[in-house]
């Protein structure tokens, strides 16, 4: 019959679990993804580099997003909202809180030029759930 063999947590393993869930700790909320990408779009999430969007990417809390003179961009929220961003836009999504289990929760978002349309999800059912901040 084998015989499970217990290992002791040393206090060097124990730290890089620590430090591990502290980092998890800090990363990026994702409030939804790209879901279409024409051309030049950009997202700048906080503290980090701007990056070209892409289709299928991640977009996070307080992401700041430019698009060029040619460039159009699509997001699709956790809620299921959808937003399309075009040509010569700037806007930045200032507050995105989402409980799936209750459909509960707030989007807004400032812009400060450009087009958007926007077709709401579960947050624009609910009184004050969607806003523009600027």
């Amino acid at each position: 019959m084998p015989r499970l063999l217990l290992f002791p947590i040393t206090a060097v393993a124990a730290a890089i679990l620590l430090l591990g869930s502290a980092i998890q700790g800090f990363a990026q909320e994702k409030v939804g993804i790209s879901s279409a990408v024409n051309q030049d779009a950009n997202g700048t999430p906080p503290g980090q580099a701007t990056r070209k969007l892409v289709i299928g990417q991640e977009v996070v809390f307080n992401e700041h997003i430019v698009t060029a003179a040619a460039g159009q961009t699509q997001l699709l929220f956790l809620d299921e909202s959808a937003m399309t961003i075009g040509p010569g836009s700037d806007l930045t999504i200032d507050q995105f809180v989402y409980d799936p289990k209750t459909g509960s929760g707030r989007l807004a978002m400032s812009a400060t030029k450009g087009l958007l349309r926007f077709v709401g999800g579960k947050l624009s059912k609910q009184d004050e759930g969607v806003s523009n901040a600027s």
